[in-house]
């Protein structure tokens, strides 16, 4: 149980890496404008962390954020620009996506975790994080029961407010992160035959 490779010492682990990314995710989002990369990148690396075990979580962050940096960014600035720009024109987009309100919550549930795990265009990470979002509609509205239950608590229970304060990136991705997964194995065959040769590699190694 205390070994290196025991279930306590695995455990520790997993919540360090949780609050690393928490941390490296508060830190790159600092510019405000970056927020879009460092969740990309918050995702790709716990994604990576869910599904391979592999601790280099840091090494992870800081290479999806490089590598998707400039698409994040794009995306991040479209989804402010309507609340950003002022006058009649800016108005009359608040009013569009009102209307839209639902379609453009469920694409904003996927798209960075989208863009960390596929390649593509900004159009295409936007079309595609929206028709997931309807294909796995019960995966979204899972997805939206977790994050009202998240605002939920920071509403009625104050310590709650504190654990977020110190884990709440890591520990948001991590819940969700899950969900993820499933949803973007329907599109990864491979993946799945590559997660179930780990699985059965570590079982090996056990006996």
């Amino acid at each position: 149980m205390f070994s290196m490779d025991g279930p306590l010492w695995r455990a520790l682990n997993f919540i360090a890496d949780v609050m690393v990314l928490h941390v490296l995710w508060l830190v790159h989002s600092l510019p405000l404008v970056t927020i879009g990369a460092s969740t990309t990148a918050l995702y790709y690396a716990m994604m990576k962390r869910i599904r391979t075990n592999e601790g280099q979580v840091t090494a992870n962050f800081r290479q999806s954020f490089k590598a998707n940096f400039r698409q994040a960014t794009i995306l991040w600035l479209d989804l402010n620009f309507c609340t950003t720009w002022g006058g009649t024109a800016g108005k009359v987009m608040l009013a569009g996506c009102s209307l839209l309100l639902a379609p453009c919550w469920m694409t904003l549930l996927y798209l960075f975790p989208v863009l960390a795990k596929f390649t593509g265009s900004v159009y295409d990470t936007f079309k595609n994080a929206l028709l997931m979002s309807v294909r796995h509609l019960p995966m979204t509205l899972l997805l939206t029961f977790l994050w009202a239950t998240v605002w939920l608590m920071l509403a009625i229970f104050p310590p709650f407010t504190g654990l977020m304060l110190i884990s709440g990136a890591g520990l948001t991705a991590w819940i969700t992160s899950y969900i993820y997964i499933q949803v973007f194995r329907s599109y990864l065959p491979n993946e799945i035959e590559e997660d179930r040769k780990r699985t059965d590699n570590e079982w090996l190694h056990k006996d």
